[in-house]
């Protein structure tokens, strides 16, 4: 009942409003979640890289990636990771062959990985093959 006129109140129109506002919400609600989850992802590959655990943060993110691969926030945080786990290699006296190999790898079954190191993989290569080459004699 309306207070001002005494007549019965639409029903009809109000009722669709609020599930309309439910739907939005819900809609909201689930846009939201997956964004929260990519940057709590975020933090704990970043948390991981810090850590130096830099194959773990890789694949933190990559599991992350396969569902948002446009997500410009991880590829950073797998660009780093993958970049980091190069260089500690090479510090540990991993040879640069095997650094190559790994690195190959990772850029097949993470193409996204490509742009921002297919340049770091052909100077690894090259640095196996000049050091897979024998000694020249003088």
């Amino acid at each position: 009942m309306d207070a001002t006129t005494g007549t019965p109140a639409p029903r009809g129109a109000a009722r669709w409003v609020v599930v309309g506002v439910l739907v939005l919400a819900a809609i909201l609600a689930f846009g939201v979640r997956g964004l929260l989850a990519a940057r709590v992802v975020q933090a704990r590959a970043t948390a991981m890289i810090r850590a130096g655990d830099f194959a773990g943060a890789l694949e933190e993110a990559d599991l992350r990636l396969s569902h948002d691969p446009d997500d410009p926030h991880l590829r950073e945080v797998a660009v780093l990771a993958a970049r980091s786990h190069v260089d500690h290699l090479l510090e540990r006296g991993t040879p640069v062959a095997d650094v190559a190999a790994w690195l190959d790898a990772q850029l097949t079954r993470r193409p996204y990985l490509r742009p921002a190191l297919s340049a770091r993989l052909a100077e690894l290569q090259a640095e196996a093959r000049r050091a897979a080459r024998p000694p020249e004699k003088n």
